[in-house]
């Protein structure tokens, strides 16, 4: 009898420890996407996957029509699409360069 309480506690402790570095790891994982949810890029790649998917959502969703002669082309509409997001991608661009580079301390050196 002594021996199986002896194992059962054992299992109890197990059990315990086992739930401790679950939580542990569940609070790490959880501060990590935080910390990723806040960053410039996944912001710009969720602004960006935004911005496709309405502009695929709102040009399916029209019936196709013919080509009046006054209206723009497939080429011009490629050409305006990308002048509004080059800004955007220029700052995603400048972010991810930023984060890369040393900073460098009031001193001149880097940090």
């Amino acid at each position: 009898m002594n021996n199986s309480s002896a194992l059962i506690a054992l299992a109890e402790q197990r059990v315990a420890e086992a739930r401790t570095a679950t939580l542990a790891e569940y609070q790490a994982v959880r501060a990590k996407l935080r910390r990723r949810m806040g960053s410039p890029v996944f912001i710009g790649g969720v602004l960006l996957g935004a911005i496709a998917l309405g502009y695929l959502a709102r040009g399916r969703g029209k019936p196709q029509r013919l080509v009046e002669p006054g209206s723009p082309g497939a080429w011009s509409r490629v050409v305006k699409t990308v002048q509004v997001l080059l800004p955007l991608l220029m700052a995603l661009n400048s972010t991810t360069e930023a984060g890369r580079r040393p900073r460098a301390t009031i001193s001149g050196t880097a940090r």
